[in-house]
């Protein structure tokens, strides 16, 4: 019995001891953005922000500061330290501890990773030797870095170390595939490369790969892919837009990767959930941990007070609109009346607007010959007709081109427009069947578009 009782209570101590939070403090010696778990903090020289972190069996954390990543790696229990200097650079207190004794090790291997990033983007700006760095070369410095330190400190082999080369694993695999820079959606990836990225999927079977930000990056990259191409057949109709971004995480096996994923996949998409779409994302996001939920459901909150007094256009309506072309003859909507027509409204000055024309050249290519028209109706004003035109042959546009030749306000007003690019599907009746949409570059436009096209 006393043998039970102390095995009951050792249990009960090990449980505790895994569930003990830990802290990051900052000690602010100059002023600072500080970007943390999607929120962002504005701290004044001689502010102390202190950071609890628990529910895990170790914690490896990204904090943006001054639009500069750091990365540290707790366990639970540990207290770390660091301290935003004068010149902005970021220190790890050396407190003599473990924790700061690792993370002051982290901190050199992400000065070598940068050296290298420079050594190739700015070589001017590194020494000769550091420009002759390969990435095979960098691995396995890090790798023998890391074997060094773990020799030194065997106890930290367990998480630490296996956290850590997850992490050098997926680092040469982000850096060799080009997976830099932007959303990889509709990307075709060589075979080869696309199999070494689906190891996302059996690695997710360990929940402490999640504290490896690389291989968070390349888990991204390869969800952009299984969102659109969907090899298991785990997703629903494309109309389900918010069900299917929950279905998407199926594809992973850690309870804890499959809710972040989860929790990411709505914050992407939250700009275009309208008022009378909560009820769906709540069904969605009920089974979060409290902590996600929350998070979406006040920002929604949010977003739906700053649209208090906004017009909505519902699905249902007929659409009657019409552009001139490059010769500047009128083209009507309601002439491609028995196709169901892609809507995308823009301008030639809208950032946000030239980001995605590569997208929706892939989504073109990738769904021709389907009974779809693609039309892009740009609001460019008559004083930069040729502008438009310009930039219609530099960008080697498809696709129906017309530009709107009434006031902006005339169209905005049609489509309840607030902000371009401004995505809509028009059935082959003339009827508005989905309206505001996401990004091309989300993917979740092309799997609605795929099966309408069929019909």
């Amino acid at each position: 019995m006393k043998y039970l009782l102390f095995c009951c209570l050792f249990i009960g101590l090990f449980s505790t001891g895994q569930g003990q939070p830990a802290r990051v403090k900052l000690d602010v010696k100059s002023d600072c953005i500080v970007n943390h778990e999607e929120k962002r903090y504005e701290l004044k020289a001689g502010d102390t922000w202190d950071v609890v972190l628990e529910g895990m069996p170790c914690y490896g954390e990204v904090f943006r500061v001054n639009f500069h990543d750091y990365y540290f790696f707790l366990c639970p229990g540990e207290c770390l330290e660091i301290v935003l200097k004068e010149n902005k650079r970021v220190e790890v207190k050396d407190d003599g501890s473990l924790c700061a004794e690792r993370n002051l090790f982290l901190h050199e291997m992400a000065g070598f990773q940068q050296e290298f990033y420079y050594a190739k983007a700015v070589p001017e700006l590194v020494s000769e030797s550091v420009r002759d760095l390969t990435l095979d070369g960098v691995c396995d410095t890090l790798h023998a870095r890391l074997e060094r330190y773990l020799g030194m400190h065997p106890g930290e082999a367990k998480d630490f170390g296996k956290v850590i080369r997850t992490e050098l694993k997926y680092y040469r695999m982000y850096e060799a595939c080009g997976a830099r820079g932007g959303r990889r959606t509709f990307y075709e990836f060589p075979g080869e490369v696309l199999q070494q990225l689906a190891e996302v999927i059996p690695d997710s079977k360990d929940k402490r790969v999640i504290c490896s930000p690389t291989y968070w990056k390349v888990l991204k990259v390869y969800t952009d892919y299984l969102r659109v191409e969907d090899p298991r057949r785990l997703l629903g109709p494309g109309r389900q837009m918010y069900e299917n971004e929950v279905r998407l995480a199926k594809y992973y096996a850690a309870k804890e990767i499959r809710e972040r994923l989860v929790y990411e996949n709505f914050l992407d998409v939250l700009y275009w959930v309208k008022p009378y779409e909560r009820e769906s994302v709540e069904k969605c996001i009920r089974r979060l941990p409290s902590r996600y939920a929350e998070f979406i459901r006040k920002n929604l909150d949010k977003q739906d007070v700053s649209r208090a007094k906004r017009k909505w256009v519902m699905p249902g309506c007929v659409v009657e609109l019409s552009g001139e072309d490059v010769n500047g003859e009128e083209v009507r909507l309601s002439s491609f009346r028995g196709f169901w027509i892609f809507l995308d409204v823009w301008a030639t000055w809208c950032g946000p607007c030239n980001s995605e024309i590569p997208y929706l050249k892939k989504m073109e290519e990738k769904l021709r010959g389907k009974n779809i028209v693609f039309v892009s109706l740009s609001v460019d004003k008559t004083a930069d007709r040729e502008k438009w035109k310009n930039l219609l042959r530099e960008k080697k546009m498809e696709g129906v081109q017309l530009r709107w030749n009434g006031r902006a306000k005339g169209v905005h007003e049609m489509l309840g427009i607030t902000g371009i690019p401004h995505f809509a599907i028009v059935d082959p009746e003339g009827v508005l069947r989905w309206n505001n949409l996401p990004f091309v570059s989300s993917g979740l436009i092309y799997r609605i578009l795929r099966e309408v096209g069929d019909k």
